[in-house]
């Protein structure tokens, strides 16, 4: 499980959600379990049915108004009972006042307590954003990852088979490169995968025989990407002559990375083929597909409809023949 504490929380999005805690030194160490966030509402009125008590919970203007209308000793046990389910904090969005009784059950309880002056559309949005990539379900692939034409491609295959080298001649044809050797990849909605590279690994290709290289150094910025969309996997093969490879292109394949379906071409190597240049014609032809173009199948329809007049011309000239 990712980690998450209240102290993060502030730290990471100090210019966007203007976290500020009010019992300070309360729960910072509080974890942050869910990326979803809570507006109590039937709680308040005592209804605690399903309560989602993992949750971080908001209060807004109008929940603070129906706190405020209630009676000192309605209002205690109301928080003194949220309080008991051990929330990991209470955020106060856009609300003038925070009555005193609740920072005294909360600092007593150990729950730490927020406010922020932006409104509750802005917070709820740039809070929801945040948590949903924090807790996004990631992996780790041995690989690098390239941009051609805007198209992300992640190069797969067994070490030493030349993905780094493939990379490195892709970046040197005007293309940019996003990660080698290690891509740390995470669904960040629900079919979009995002890949990133490693830190320390971040704008470098390791070249057997030479060593690191630093791309942004050589090529400039334009040559490196901190992200990108994987939409592509090509899994480098060495070639073998008993093995049935894709001729056509009908057939597509697809392998699924944290449940997201992506093409997958098994692209084998031999001496003399230029393999940068299949990876940019396969990035090519993906654009092209994107637009409802498909090469293979426009090919399979011209062949279709060539048999089918040859079939009739054929059928023709059996009649004519025919004179009994």
């Amino acid at each position: 499980m990712k980690k998450l504490t209240t102290s993060d929380l502030i730290l990471e999005t100090a210019s966007k959600l203007l976290l500020k805690q009010i019992n300070p030194k309360v729960g910072n160490d509080t974890l942050i379990t869910s990326s979803a966030v809570n507006i109590p509402g039937l709680e308040l009125t005592g209804f605690w049915e399903d309560f989602p008590g993992h949750k971080l919970q908001v209060f807004g203007k109008k929940e603070m108004q129906f706190v405020s209308s209630l009676s000192p000793s309605a209002m205690e046990n109301v928080f003194r009972k949220m309080f008991s389910y051990k929330i990991p904090c209470v955020v106060f969005v856009d609300t003038p006042k925070i009555q005193p009784i609740i920072i005294d059950l909360a600092t007593e309880a150990g729950i730490p307590l927020l406010k922020t002056k932006i409104n509750i559309m802005q917070f709820l949005q740039d809070a929801g954003t945040y948590l949903y990539i924090k807790f996004a379900p990631t992996t780790t692939v041995h690989g690098g990852l390239v941009d051609l034409y805007g198209i992300g491609i992640l190069l797969t295959g067994k070490s030493g088979i030349g993905k780094s080298e493939i990379a490195l001649d892709i970046v040197e044809r005007g293309h940019r490169l996003v990660a080698d050797d290690v891509v740390n990849i995470q669904r960040t909605a629900k079919n979009v995968l995002i890949g990133k590279p490693e830190e320390l690994l971040q704008d470098t290709i390791e070249v057997r025989g030479l060593g690191i290289v630093n791309i942004r150094k050589l090529f400039g910025a334009r040559a490196v990407r901190v992200q990108k969309r994987v939409e592509i996997q090509i899994e480098l093969l060495h070639w073998d002559p008993k093995e049935q490879y894709e001729r056509f292109g009908l057939n597509d394949d697809f392998t699924t990375i944290l449940g997201v379906k992506i093409p997958h071409i098994r692209l084998p190597i031999n001496p003399g083929k230029n393999i940068s240049v299949i990876v940019e014609t396969i990035a090519l032809t993906y654009l092209i597909k994107l637009y409802g173009d498909d090469p293979a199948k426009e090919m399979q329809e011209k062949l279709l409809k060539k048999l089918k007049k040859k079939s009739i011309n054929l059928n023709e000239e059996i009649l004519e023949g025919d004179t009994e």
